[in-house]
C-alpha cells in the first residue's frame, strides 16, 4: 500500500470514528468480551465460585439471613445474580458469563473516558491495553463481582468527570449529576464495599484539580464532597456489618516480603512478570509525560482540556486503592488480596496507553501491543486449561461420579463428603453445588442443616458415627474426600464395620473418590 493510499485509509477511518463515536467503544468492547468469554467455560469451578452459588441458589429470606452474618461486601453482587439465575438458570457457563459482559461493558467505558481527555486513537489504544491485561482476562472468566466492579469503577470515574466539568452549569444540572454521582457510589459500594477506595481516589482529584484550577473549581469540589459525604453515611451500615464479619477473611496473610510480587506483578499483571516490567516502565513514561504536558491537557499532542487532567483522575486512581488497603492491612487486620484490586486496572491500562500513544509511528505503536499480547499470552491460555483455578479438579471429579453412578434412579447410592482442601469451614459438598446434575439423588448422609438453613455459606454436619441408620437399603457408598485431609483409612474402617467393602478408587488433583460396595 502506498502512503497516499495508507493516509488515505487512516483520514476515512478518522472520518468514520467522528461521525460515529459509538463505533469505536462498541468495538473494543466486543473485542474485550470475546477474548474474555473464549473458552471461560473449560476451566473447573473453584471455591470462590462455589461461595457465589452457594449464595445464590436460595431463597431470598435466606440469602438475606446469610448476608447479616457473612459476605455483606459482596450483598448487591449476590442479589443481581440471584435474579440473573432467576431468568437464564444456573449452570458454570452463565455464572461466567456476566463477568465476560461487564468486562466488555468496562472496556467500551475506558474508550468513552479517555476520549474527555485525548484523541480516539489514545482511547482505542487504552481499551485495547485493558482487554488484554491478565488479571481482566482472568476476571472475565470468574463468577464473582471483580469485572463487575471494574465495570462500576469506569463508570464512577466517568461520571465523576462529566459532573465536575459542569461546575458552571446551571445549579439544578450540577445537583442532578452530583446527585447521579453519589447514587453510583452508593452502588457500587454495595456491590463490593472495596470501591469505596475509588471514591476517595475522586476526592484526591478533586484537591489535586483544585489547587491548580484555583478558585473556577470550587463548585465541583464541594459538588463531589457533599455527594461523596452522603453515600458515605448510606454505605456506613454495610461497612459497620462488613467490619463484624471480618473473621470470613482471615486467610489473607499479612504484608510482608511477598507483598512486593503481589502489588507489582499479581495485581494487574498476574502470572506475567515481563509484562509488568514493560507495563510499569510504560507507566512511568506516562507519568513523566503527564508532568512534562502538565500545563496543557496533560496528554503530548492533545490541545488543552477542561480540569481535571488525566494525571489527576489516572494517577490517584492507580495509587490511592492500593495504598489504602495496603495501609488498612497494617493498622487493622490483613485485608489486601491482589484480586481485590482489579477496579484498579484501568488506569493503569489507560496510563500504560498514553505513554504508547507517544509513538508517532503506526507501526511502533502495533509492534508494543503485540508485544504485549505476546506476553500476556502464555498466562491467558493457562487461564483457560482445565484446571486453571487453583488446580480445582471439580469438573473432572463431577463427570467420573456421573459416568459410573447407576442409571437405575430406583437404586439409592449415598455419599460422604470430606474436607475439601485449603478451606476448613467447608466440605467437599461444594463440587456438588458447582456440578448439581452428577450429584442429584445422592444421600448425603452426613447432612444435618441445609446451607441455605444456617444463616452462613455452608452446611453443617454429624458425624459418621451417628449416622449409620441412614445406610439402610444403600448398596454403593461414595467418598469424596481432600488428598491432604486424608479420610480414606478412617471412613473404610467405618464403612467395614456396615458391610461395605472398597469396590473403585479413584486419584485427582487435590480429590480421592472412592466407591464402597456391599
Amino acid at each position: 500500500m502506498t502512503t497516499l493510499e495508507r493516509d488515505t485509509a487512516s483520514y476515512r477511518t478518522g472520518r468514520l470514528l467522528r461521525r460515529h463515536p459509538v463505533v469505536a467503544p462498541a468495538a473494543i468492547g466486543g473485542f474485550a468480551f470475546l477474548l474474555s468469554v473464549a473458552f471461560s467455560w473449560v476451566p473447573s469451578l473453584w471455591f470462590d465460585e462455589a461461595a457465589t452459588i452457594s449464595a445464590t441458589q436460595r431463597g431470598w429470606p435466606e440469602l438475606w439471613r446469610m448476608l447479616t452474618h457473612v459476605d455483606a461486601v459482596h450483598g448487591l453482587y449476590y442479589v443481581v445474580m440471584h435474579l440473573w439465575f432467576d431468568l437464564v438458570g444456573y449452570s458454570p457457563a452463565t455464572l461466567r458469563l456476566p463477568s465476560a459482559l461487564a468486562v466488555g461493558v468496562a472496556a467500551a467505558l475506558v474508550v468513552v473516558l479517555v476520549r474527555r481527555f485525548a484523541s480516539t486513537r489514545v482511547a482505542v489504544i487504552s481499551g485495547t491495553v485493558f482487554a488484554l491485561l491478565p488479571r481482566i482476562t482472568w476476571a472475565g472468566t470468574e463468577g464473582r463481582s471483580y469485572a463487575v466492579t471494574t465495570a462500576l469503577a469506569v463508570a464512577l470515574t466517568l461520571l465523576f468527570v462529566s459532573a465536575w466539568r459542569r461546575g458552571s452549569a446551571p445549579i439544578a444540572a450540577r445537583i442532578a449529576w452530583w446527585a447521579a454521582y453519589g447514587l453510583l457510589a452508593v452502588l457500587a459500594s454495595t456491590t463490593f464495599l472495596y470501591l469505596v477506595f475509588v471514591v476517595v481516589a475522586h476526592g484526591v482529584t478533586a484537591v489535586w484539580t483544585r489547587r491548580a484550577a484555583g478558585r473556577s473549581a470550587q463548585r465541583s469540589l464541594i459538588g463531589w464532597a457533599v455527594s461523596a459525604g452522603a453515600s458515605a453515611l448510606v454505605v456506613a451500615p454495610l461497612a459497620s456489618a462488613a467490619s463484624r464479619q471480618s473473621a470470613q477473611v482471615d486467610w489473607i496473610a499479612p504484608i510482608d516480603a511477598g507483598t512486593f510480587h503481589a502489588v507489582f506483578v499479581t495485581q494487574w499483571f498476574l502470572g506475567s512478570p515481563l509484562l509488568a516490567v514493560l507495563g510499569w516502565a510504560l507507566i512511568l513514561i506516562s507519568c513523566f509525560s503527564l508532568w512534562r504536558n502538565r500545563h496543557g491537557g496533560g496528554i503530548a499532542g492533545e490541545s488543552s482540556r477542561p480540569s481535571p487532567t488525566a494525571a489527576s483522575v489516572f494517577v490517584p486512581w492507580l495509587i490511592v486503592p492500593t495504598v489504602g488497603l495496603l495501609l488498612a492491612s497494617v493498622t487493622v487486620s490483613p485485608l489486601y488480596s491482589p484480586r481485590y484490586l482489579t477496579f484498579s486496572a484501568p488506569a493503569a491500562a489507560v496510563l500504560m496507553a498514553i505513554a504508547i500513544s507517544t509513538l508517532r509511528r503506526r507501526r511502533l505503536v502495533a509492534a508494543v501491543l503485540v508485544l504485549s499480547a505476546a506476553l500476556a499470552g502464555p498466562q491467558y491460555l493457562r487461564q483457560r486449561m482445565p484446571e486453571a483455578k487453583q488446580n480445582s479438579s471439580w469438573s473432572e471429579v463431577a463427570g467420573f461420579i456421573a459416568s459410573q453412578r447407576s442409571p437405575d434412579a430406583q437404586v439409592p447410592q449415598a455419599v460422604i463428603y470430606g474436607p475439601v482442601r485449603q478451606h476448613k469451614a467447608a466440605t467437599t459438598r461444594v463440587i456438588a453445588y458447582s456440578y448439581p446434575e452428577a450429584f442429584s439423588g445422592l444421600i448425603d448422609v452426613k447432612l444435618k442443616t441445609p446451607a441455605a438453613e444456617t444463616g452462613q455459606l455452608w452446611e453443617t454436619r454429624y458425624p459418621l458415627d451417628q449416622v449409620t441408620d441412614r445406610f439402610t437399603g444403600v448398596n454403593t457408598v461414595w467418598l469424596v474426600t481432600s488428598d491432604r485431609q486424608d479420610w480414606r483409612p478412617s471412613v473404610t474402617a467405618k464403612l467395614a464395620d456396615l458391610g461395605y467393602s472398597l469396590a473403585d478408587e479413584h486419584a485427582f488433583t487435590g480429590v480421592n473418590v472412592l466407591r464402597f460396595e456391599r
